[in-house]
């Protein structure tokens, strides 16, 4: 039997807490090189301004395998009254390759991208981060400050977005969601002074962030730019980073807020300190002063999908939530 799992089931038996710590555990095995993860695959359907992406992955210390099939369409919301972003996550018994279960990704690939930021800022913002700045203020703003509040004790969030109605309720339903201060702000650059912690999440093709805005100190996590044609990051902003972490190398130096960079001779591979679940592991040292400005660019990972899909997986079964097929 083969076990369904609809958004509402997925919903019911995972939160943001659970959602960081599968993430952490799966940066964790990748870091002591016990993940097998080949490169995503892509369609793109340009007529439609969409992309399908297979993204399949095994973590052998939690012997867990599957496959994420999510497409991407940034019009969704407006033509159909849609998710931009749509996901089905399949696992698999490593066993025998029997189906343990097929369930809905889309809320999962929200909360693990805000889980991956968190677990970025857990090991390489500085302890006592209060203020955080969030750019973009979809679904990824809203689970991005949702995963900082569980590693650092948020007290206030400076917001923005190009859409003034999207900061306007974004900042009520989150602060009184989170219990926290959220100011909306009219500019980039607002969201970017004083404040400890920097989160980009837009689909943006042009990059907007400012390395002179970058104060001593700050860690920002780069989540918005996934493929070559986006970009967030100034070159600017990089050439100003102290310690440059990735989630995957072979992955992040294709998208736009690297690629460029490395294109212009801002940077080159070698500048990349690390992958995150090198830190994570243990292997090499995040944050070590509080001085330093790091940056964690974040593309997107499988194992991050089937980590957090085995967890529900695992609670579901417990609970005797979702339908036996």
């Amino acid at each position: 039997m083969t076990l369904y799992l609809t958004q509402k089931d997925v919903e019911s038996v995972l939160d943001m807490k659970g959602a960081v710590e599968a993430v952490e555990d799966g940066f964790r095995e990748m870091g002591l090189g016990r993940i097998e993860m080949p490169a995503r695959v892509y369609l793109h359907f340009e007529k439609y301004d969409g992309v399908l992406i297979a993204m399949p992955a095994y973590i052998l210390g939690l012997d867990a395998a599957g496959l994420k099939v999510v497409t991407v369409h940034p019009g969704n919301p407006e033509k159909y009254g849609l998710p931009a972003v749509i996901a089905t996550i399949i696992l698999n018994d490593p066993r025998n390759g029997k189906p343990l279960a097929i369930m809905d990704g889309t809320y999962i690939t929200a909360l693990r991208t805000g889980g991956a930021g968190a677990c970025g800022a857990k090991y390489l913002s500085r302890k006592d981060s209060r203020v955080a700045g969030i750019i973009g203020l979809g679904v990824q703003g809203r689970s991005q400050l949702m995963g900082l509040c569980e590693v650092r004790d948020i007290e206030k969030a400076k917001v923005f977005d190009i859409a003034p109605a999207a900061r306007r309720r974004y900042a009520e339903e989150m602060s009184r969601k989170l219990g926290i201060d959220i100011e909306a702000v009219d500019s980039y650059e607002a969201a970017v002074r004083g404040v400890d912690i920097v989160v980009t999440c837009t689909p943006s093709q042009e990059p907007f962030l400012k390395g002179e805005w970058i104060e001593e100190g700050m860690h920002i996590s780069a989540i918005g730019a996934d493929t070559a044609a986006k970009r967030e990051l100034d070159s600017s902003v990089i050439r100003k980073v102290d310690k440059l972490v990735v989630d995957f190398i072979d992955q992040a130096l294709v998208v736009g807020d690297l690629a460029v960079p490395i294109s212009e001779g801002v940077i080159g591979r070698e500048d990349i300190y690390a992958e995150l679940g090198e830190i994570v592991a243990g292997k090499k040292k995040g944050r070590e002063s509080d001085e330093e400005i790091t940056l964690f660019k974040a593309t997107g990972l499988a194992i991050q999908d089937v980590g957090t899909a085995f967890k529900v997986y695992q609670l579901a079964k417990e609970r005797g939530i979702g339908r036996e097929l």
